[in-house]
């Protein structure tokens, strides 16, 4: 019967919880850096008026990354607290206005892109 030594099963275990830790902490930076392309197709998507008040483009924002109830981690994106009632009404539209929708819009455009740099932030750590 032949007879099998393995040697080197603990430094590969410790190597593959440290690439582990790594690319949880690339988690965090790679949603943000996808969230901040989509949010600059919305920005470049939305008008900006005349009058006098806080501009949508420049309150679109990406928050940190945060873990859902099924510990799955997201950002958010989209207009802040500031200007989220108005935009609300272009992404959507009213009664006397067709909708508008920057947000959507922005993310489609931006999917692919944010797609790619989150996959080439999370796989830095492997190589």
């Amino acid at each position: 019967m032949a007879e099998m030594n393995f040697e080197g099963l603990a430094d590969l275990d410790r190597y593959f919880e440290r690439i582990g830790e790594d690319v949880e902490k690339a988690e965090d930076v790679a949603l943000k850096a996808g969230g901040e392309i989509i949010a600059q197709h919305q920005r470049q998507n939305v008008n900006r008026s005349d009058k006098n008040q806080p501009h949508i483009a420049d309150n679109i924002t990406v928050s940190k990354a945060r873990e859902s109830k099924g510990a799955e981690k997201f950002v958010s994106i989209g207009p802040n607290k500031k200007v989220a009632y108005r935009a609300r009404f272009l992404e959507y539209g009213t009664s006397k206005m067709p909708p508008y929708p920057f947000i959507e819009k922005g993310r489609d455009e931006g999917e692919a892109s944010a797609v790619e740099v989150m996959a080439r932030i999370l796989t830095a750590p492997i190589k």
